[in-house]
């Protein structure tokens, strides 16, 4: 008997064994979704573990620095002292301050010191999961080529690397920041799942606000990035409009919720240490993020430039004509177009990310507020590194991609062995153990505080601390330093009493043997007056050593003529 066939050439009894035999479609489509996941997941613990793992490296090594120092002494203090000082006197960084006395009072329960290594774990934590973010902010919405080099240039970019091992809150803040613009991008972008997304951004942009004051800026940059979505033509701007209420009561509630902060922070301290930025001082800002090298800073710069070019061409017949002479645009391939006209939305919020912190901070900076900083402007890295990613994702040949991408881990990764090499701020190691394996049971010590609540007590406790020894502040030296007050111990002679002869006199009395410490002095005046107050001691004691380093000086003395060894 003869079969028939139709138009595909397949014979009737072919047709009914292909369908049964055919998966249906909701299958297929779970078995993609089931293969991204895999891959994505992949991806992000092999990016995690990388970032962990150039984070860990020497983590202990470099000595703590004051402002780390700050960190765990503040936080080795009672709850309720703690949190009346981050309510008062320091609102900022209240999260991490919070995080950080539970992580060392865990640690403590186990019986670990709170060594370089151990305070500064989990800020190594939060800048692997921050790259791990950036993985999946440009795999998302950029492709999976810009997600691997945004993520990749980000973990090995050197003030990435700087704030991953100190015990600040600048990476879990970048951590928060990526989350809650991760979350933002999905609800603009999903149908599904609205208000679970909505939430996630509320929540990380709050907790972010917490981290640290300067997010704000942040949501400032949210803001401008939406407002520019509702005129940018396409389908985003429609999603933009249908979403507008959800956004807007996103933002009445983080702003309910971060009034305590806010009114905390206007008693505050202030930045006023910081100096009034010029422009130059934005271009060292970027030549910091590229390492100082200026090779490297027009590498990323090019990069930035080709794909927000290539993302606003393609949006004009113009461009697309001008693009196609140089082979990055083809008529005929619908997939890539269409995945080229979704970037430019994603490029301009990127964009917003990146400049608007940049530019708010230097123009509030010619006042009297300074907020210019590169520890602050740290939350510039995954945006430009995305963009970069998307420069590269630009382009048509996955060879030139790849050979591009290798060539920008060459560059980033050949600075980093620099950091490493530079990653010690101030050496308070070497000298605090100098003191602690000279010090004996009543001897004195004495330290030279300035009126910015900064000096030498704080590091030398954290030292005191991390290796216990006996060395200990009595309650009676001159100028001391109280958690309590959140300031001079004795208010009446304040820190100046730690170069006042008379004080030094009097305490050198009750004591066999004095430490006499200097450090972080802020200024020529004040390095004159512990500069005349360390002659007077040489003068009337008998020196027994001195260590000095460009951080600190500390001279150990006999006060009495029975006391020479």
């Amino acid at each position: 008997m003869t079969q028939t066939s139709d138009a595909t050439g397949k014979t009737r009894e072919e047709k009914q064994f292909d369908a049964i035999h055919q998966k249906p479609t909701h299958i297929r489509h779970l078995h993609r979704f089931v293969s991204y996941s895999a891959s994505t997941w992949l991806l992000c613990i092999l990016i995690g573990a990388i970032a962990l793992a150039f984070n860990l490296y020497r983590l202990g090594a470099p000595s703590i620095w004051f402002d780390e120092a700050f960190s765990v002494e503040l936080v080795r203090q009672p709850l309720p002292l703690l949190w009346h000082i981050i309510w008062g006197p320091e609102p900022n960084m209240e999260l991490y301050y919070l995080l950080l006395h539970f992580w060392l009072g865990f640690t403590g329960f186990l019986g670990l010191h709170p060594t370089e290594f151990v305070v500064r774990f989990p800020s190594v934590i939060f800048a692997a999961l921050s790259s791990v973010m950036v993985l999946l902010l440009g795999r998302r919405f950029l492709g999976i080529t810009a997600g691997i080099v945004a993520s990749g240039l980000y973990l090995l970019n050197f003030l990435q690397l700087l704030y991953a091992q100190q015990t600040r809150s600048y990476s879990l803040q970048l951590l928060l920041i990526c989350i809650a613009w991760y979350a933002l991008f999905v609800a603009l972008t999903q149908e599904s799942h609205q208000k679970r997304w909505w939430a996630c951004f509320i929540g990380a942009t709050i907790l972010a606000v917490y981290a640290h004051l300067f997010s704000l800026l942040i949501l400032l940059a949210q803001i401008v990035a939406f407002g520019g979505l509702l005129i940018l033509p396409g389908t985003w701007r429609d999603k933009a409009r249908h979403r507008i209420s959800a956004f807007i009561v996103s933002l009445v509630a983080i702003g309910v919720l971060i009034v305590p902060m806010l009114l905390t922070s206007l008693h505050g301290s202030k930045t006023g240490w910081l100096p009034s930025p010029h422009l130059r001082d934005v271009y060292n800002l970027f030549l910091t993020i590229s390492a100082n090298s200026k090779l490297y800073l027009l590498i990323l710069f090019g990069f930035c430039t080709l794909g927000l070019l290539v993302s606003m061409l393609v949006y004009l017949p113009k461009g697309k004509e001008l693009l196609a002479q140089f082979a990055l645009y083809n008529s005929g391939d619908d997939k890539r177009n269409t995945r080229l006209q979704q970037y430019l939305p994603v490029a301009l919020m990127l964009l917003c990310w990146l400049v608007i912190p940049i530019v708010i901070s230097y123009a509030v900076s010619q006042g009297s507020v300074r907020l210019f900083s590169t520890r602050y402007l740290v939350i510039s890295l995954p945006p430009l590194f995305l963009l970069v990613g998307l420069g590269v994702a630009s382009l048509r040949w996955r060879i030139v991609q790849l050979a591009l991408t290798l060539i920008l881990f060459f560059f980033a990764f050949y600075y980093v062995p620099l950091y490493y090499k530079s990653a010690q701020v101030e050496d308070w190691n070497s000298t605090v153990h100098w003191l602690e394996q000279r010090y004996q049971s009543g001897d004195g010590l004495v330290c030279y505080n300035n009126a910015q609540n900064q000096g030498c007590q704080i590091p030398v406790e954290y030292y005191i601390h991390a290796y216990p020894s006996a060395a200990q502040f009595t309650d009676d030296s001159p100028g001391a330093y109280s958690w309590n007050t959140f300031g001079p111990a004795d208010p009446h002679t304040g820190y100046a009493a730690a170069v006042d002869t008379n004080a030094l006199a009097t305490y050198g009395a009750k004591h066999a043997h004095l430490f006499f410490i200097i450090g972080r002095v802020s200024n020529d005046a004040e390095a004159a007056k512990a500069k005349a107050a360390e002659q007077w001691l040489d003068n009337h004691y008998h020196l027994l050593g001195r260590i000095v380093t460009p951080t600190v000086t500390i001279s150990l003395y006999a006060t009495n003529s029975q006391s020479t060894t």
